[in-house]
């Protein structure tokens, strides 16, 4: 290379290089022995730390550094070659470039996009040179380019940081200033160190007059020390903490109550800095809460009112139902009356249970709406359970001429936990407001396993149907669907009651219907399996109860109305008990006195001396401290009955008293044992023929209905047993009699003892 080209290089290079680095290339040219030059010069151009390249006029390859070789992946078989050749795609713009230095032109870029071949966009910085031979002419270009993507990554970097940084402040002055609350950062000398304009304006000074000055400056001694203290409490124990406190005015007015949250200002390693305080104005929350207390007060009163009302409305409607539900069961259990006259006796017991369930939705939907109703699960067997509620609703389909069906999964359990009362309810109410809508075809009962754990209970009818507008309209109060003669037929509160319970339980009542085709409605319920269910169901339906074993208990029946007397004279008296009956609460205490009775029976509301005050005076004496004492009333609120129980009452039983709740409580507060009629559990004929099994298909069969609580199918098997062979006919008998009976064990014994 001449020492023409050594002066171009050199001096293109002085203006890209920096000053250390053109020494170092100078150096390395410099010399007098032109191969020596020339040779260090390629050395130079070939191990320079920028890409370089030189080219002749027709853009051939003379020199090529490595660096360029390295950026654009080639080798130095270049040397010669074209540089459109190495590079055909050569955009139109660098050859436009190229051309202008061939002509004489020096040109230069500091950032420019370089896209490489995987597809990438790098950033370089480039410069043109055009370099002359011995005689003046434009020999060929040099170019120098540098990669600078990383210089540049990192400056666009450190400005989205410092654009971010500033977008982050001005969203943070945002906030400041368009949050209805109050905010303010002090550090840990209590300096305010930031605040928005709200408290700027509490203060009624400029932001930048707050900023650095601490409470003492701001406010009176008295109330900085006391904001001061808070805190200091705060930052101390790096608590966050929210209170309601009054805000005080820097010159001592209480602005109004506000809602106070301060936590510890902490840096990036935890470092606590200071305090932050956010406070919100609540005086209009304040006045809310306020009428809302007053509202609450207002509304209970008015329950309070309403309950007592319904309470003696329950009274009132209660002692006469009393009176003709008592008698009613009273005949029904006298030996002396014919059939035709036992007939209108249970048309009469059915009336006043009819009426008093009338009585009692009206009460339950009180209740529930006062939140006054508890779920009371006890254990039961479930297939008899589903069975009576299944037998009830026939005997009103048949009257109508509709035909009842019912399915019960075979993988039902036994005994379940369950409020009784409740769930025979919801059930009745569906399955009777089928009924009631389906005039040709049938009403469907299906109890199964809607999914592990839970049971549906579906009810299908082919009524009337219901339209869909009125799905939901069903379920409230006094809402009722279907024409007006079946509107009459009820109060319209049974779905909404039936809606509440399913939810007291954790479901709800589901409804598909259509118009001329019927309706389906379901729920899904979690009912846990009882398995211990014989041990604590009320077990003593044994049969007509004739009499005590040994024993002649003496009670005191304390009543102010007669019929309420009547009828538990009537019940106990017949089987043995020595009964004195008092009108009121001074009378039953001088008629204890007298008697010494075993065991008292008491009413609530009487004249003189009530309920309370009479179980008050017998728990006070010595002598009758620890009588039995079973509460009778025709109250239905709880808290009466938790009260008599509080005073020292044993039990409670509502009115109208149900002979078999009555006799139960009894037998197991004086531990009696009851005499039972027997019954004759086959004809005379037959008293001595030896008992015979029916063949192992048979036993199966009973013993599949059994297990299903299927008494209905098992008296039926019975009656089959009898007309297929007359040598099967005790074992039949005696299972119909045990059927009859729901002796279900009793009948799992009498099969086992022949398997």
């Amino acid at each position: 290379m001449s020492q023409q080209e050594q002066s171009n290089v050199s001096e293109a290079a002085s203006a890209f290089y920096q000053p250390e680095e053109l020494h170092n290339l100078q150096s390395q040219w410099i010399g007098t022995n032109e191969f020596t030059n020339t040779t260090s010069l390629q050395q130079v151009i070939e191990y320079a730390p920028v890409a370089m390249v030189i080219f002749d006029q027709q853009m051939r390859y003379l020199h090529v550094s490595r660096r360029w070789l390295e950026d654009y992946q080639l080798t130095d078989d270049i040397i010669g070659c074209s540089h459109y050749e190495v590079f055909p795609d050569i955009p139109p713009k660098w050859r436009q470039l190229f051309q202008r230095c061939l002509a004489g032109e020096m040109l230069q870029c500091d950032e420019d996009t370089y896209p490489r071949a995987d597809g990438t966009v790098e950033w370089v910085s480039w410069m043109l040179r055009p370099w002359h031979q011995p005689n003046g002419e434009i020999g060929g270009i040099m170019m120098f380019s540098e990669n600078i993507t990383k210089r540049k990554q990192t400056a666009i970097e450190q400005k989205q940081t410092e654009d971010a940084l500033r977008e982050s402040n001005t969203l943070l002055r945002s906030i400041l200033e368009s949050t209805p609350d109050i905010i303010v950062v002090k550090d840990n000398e209590g300096r305010h160190v930031a605040l928005n304009s709200y408290l700027a304006s509490f203060f009624g000074k400029p932001i930048d007059e707050i900023i650095g000055k601490t409470d003492y400056e701001l406010f009176p001694q008295e109330i900085a020390d006391k904001i001061m203290a808070k805190d200091i409490q705060i930052i101390n124990q790096g608590i966050t903490e929210t209170f309601e406190e009054d805000h005080i005015s820097h010159d001592g007015q209480i602005r109004g109550t506000f809602l106070t949250t301060k936590s510890p200002w902490r840096d990036a390693q935890g470092n606590i800095l200071g305090m932050i305080g956010i406070s919100r104005n609540i005086n209009d929350r304040k006045k809310s809460e306020m009428l809302l207390a007053q509202a609450k007060e207002a509304a209970e009163a008015a329950s309070y009112a309403k309950s007592e009302f319904l309470a003696n409305m329950s009274h009132e409607l209660r002692t006469p139902l009393n009176g003709i539900l008592g008698y009613a069961q009273i005949l029904q259990r006298s030996k002396h009356i014919k059939e035709e006259e036992r007939s209108r006796i249970d048309v009469i017991y059915q009336c006043g249970s009819h009426l008093l369930t009338l009585i009692n939705d009206i009460l339950d939907l009180s209740k529930i709406e006062a939140r006054k109703v508890e779920l009371l699960p006890t254990d039961f067997h479930f297939p008899a359970f589903l069975q009576s509620v299944a037998e009830m609703c026939r005997i009103r389909a048949e009257l109508k001429g509709i035909q009842f069906n019912y399915q019960f999964a075979s993988e039902l359990p036994i005994g379940i936990t369950a409020d009784e009362k409740r769930l025979r309810q919801v059930l009745i109410n569906l399955l009777s407001n089928a009924t009631k809508f389906t005039d040709t075809g049938s009403v469907n009962f299906t109890v199964s396993y809607a999914s592990p754990g839970k049971i549906r209970f579906e009810v299908r009818d082919t009524g009337t149907g219901i339209p869909q507008d009125k799905l939901q309209a069903i379920f409230q109060p006094f809402e009722q669907a279907g024409d007006n003669r079946r509107q009459t037929e009820g109060t319209g509160l049974g779905l909404a009651i039936s809606q509440k319970i399913v939810e007291f339980m954790g479901s709800e009542i589901k409804v598909h219907s259509a118009i001329g085709i019927g309706s389906i409605f379901w729920f899904d319920v979690e009912l846990p399996t009882a398995d211990e269910w014989v041990k604590t169901s009320q077990t003593d339906d044994y049969g007509q109860i004739i009499g005590i074993k040994g024993y002649q208990p003496k009670i005191v029946i304390v009543d102010d109305k007669w019929a309420n007397r009547s009828v538990l004279a009537n019940l106990l008296s017949p089987i043995g008990f020595e009964i004195k009956e008092a009108v009121n609460g001074e009378d039953g205490w001088q008629k204890i006195l007298e008697f010494q009775p075993d065991l008292v029976i008491t009413d609530l509301l009487m004249p003189e001396l009530d309920g309370f005050l009479l179980i008050q005076r017998i728990r006070q004496s010595e002598a009758f401290k620890d009588i039995v004492i079973i509460v009778s009333s025709a109250s239905v609120f709880e808290s009466d009955q938790h009260r008599s129980l509080e005073v020292g009452g044993n039990d409670f039983l509502p009115k109208p008293i149900q002979a078999i709740d009555l006799f139960q409580k009894i037998r197991k507060y004086l531990n009696l044992e009851w005499l039972y009629e027997q019954p004759e559990i086959v004809k005379q004929s037959t008293e001595n023929l030896e008992i015979i099994a029916p063949p192992p298909a048979e036993i199966a069969t009973i013993y599949e209905l059994v297990m299903k609580g299927n008494f209905k199918g098992i008296i039926k098997q019975a009656v089959l047993l009898e007309e297929t062979d007359q040598k099967y006919l005790p074992f039949a008998k005696k299972l119909q009699q045990l059927a009859k009976n729901f002796q279900d064990q009793e009948i799992l014994s009498l099969i086992q003892s022949y398997q």
